[in-house]
């Protein structure tokens, strides 16, 4: 009996702790292996959700062109791309965005909702059923699906017409208000490269006309220029041929390679004249007077700002 004790003693006396030193290496270990882990799990994330960003993209043109093909109450198709009241004896140009979210209308003499609303525009397609209105939410931001939009009763989408707030809605679009020439948002008028939809307009001006950074500017000042929703790397952008790419430039809109419309500003602060040539590798302008300065100028609006 007491021989076992002394084996039992002598077992317990041989089992050794870590050292100090060696609880820090393995630490170190956690350590690289989480620097090497997290990234990479975040770059995984990250193309997750450009992925879907891309769908919901698509999505939302398949409700541009169920739009343009709903027929009116004389059984004729509409055409064109969705948007509000455009009133240029008001607003010949410029845009407001977020405006008589509870207005039963958007068309009533009554409404609330301001000439130029450019995502009251957007909201017809949530207001017809055409698209979902959690499909306007980028998964890459923080923004979340429009709450009041209950299938029916006062609040219901069909008796409202715009979206609460800026919180709800990821996306810029074709500003369709402009007293440009030959300006129309539908599939007749669109070239190809012609970007319809795209991640948030990061903005760079405020209410006041701005130009933005060069084509040729360094990639850090050209990164301030792509949208926030995807940490200034680039943007998913819709084209009117139906396709999503995701852009590391503003620049990518029509044109030729290298000297490509900037998508997030208009060409010109004032539109061009019938005949007028845009003007060659123009930085463009933003600010929310201003409107698509000539039929293929892409003008996505609103911006993170409004």
């Amino acid at each position: 009996m007491q021989n076992w004790r002394f084996k039992f003693v002598s077992f317990r006396s041989c089992r050794r702790a870590f050292s100090f030193v060696e609880l820090l290496v393995v630490l170190a270990i956690l350590v690289i292996l989480a620097s090497i882990l997290l990234p990479y799990l975040a770059k995984v994330h990250e193309s997750d959700c450009r992925v879907r960003c891309a769908d919901n993209l698509r999505q939302i043109m398949v409700a541009f062109r169920g739009y343009a093909g709903l027929k009116d109450s004389h059984g004729s198709a509409a055409h064109d791309y969705p948007s509000t009241i455009y009133d240029p004896a008001r607003r010949l140009n410029g845009y407001t965005a977020f405006t008589g979210a509870d207005s039963p209308n958007p068309f009533a003499k009554d409404t609330t909702v301001e000439a130029n609303d450019v995502t009251a525009s957007l909201w017809l397609l949530v207001r017809y059923d055409l698209v979902k209105p959690g499909r306007f939410i980028c998964p890459s931001t923080s923004d979340s699906r429009d709450p009041s939009t209950e299938e029916t009763g006062p609040q219901s989408a069909k008796n409202r017409s715009n979206f609460s707030g800026a919180s709800h809605l990821s996306y810029s679009y074709a500003s369709p208000f402009s007293s440009a020439p030959g300006y129309k948002m539908n599939d007749a008028v669109h070239v190809a490269d012609f970007a319809v939809l795209a991640d948030k307009n990061p903005g760079v001006g405020g209410d006041s006309n701005a130009a933005g950074p060069a084509y040729n500017a360094p990639s850090l000042q050209l990164a301030k220029a792509n949208s926030t929703n995807h940490n200034n790397v680039g943007q998913n952008v819709l084209y009117a041929d139906g396709h999503v790419s995701f852009q590391y430039t503003p620049y990518c809109g029509v044109g030729q390679e290298g000297k490509r419309d900037n998508i997030y500003t208009a060409l010109s602060p004032i539109p061009l004249a019938p005949g007028q040539r845009p003007p060659v590798e123009s930085n463009g302008v933003f600010g929310r007077d201003l409107s698509p300065a000539w039929t293929n100028d892409s003008y996505l609006v609103p911006a993170a700002s409004d």
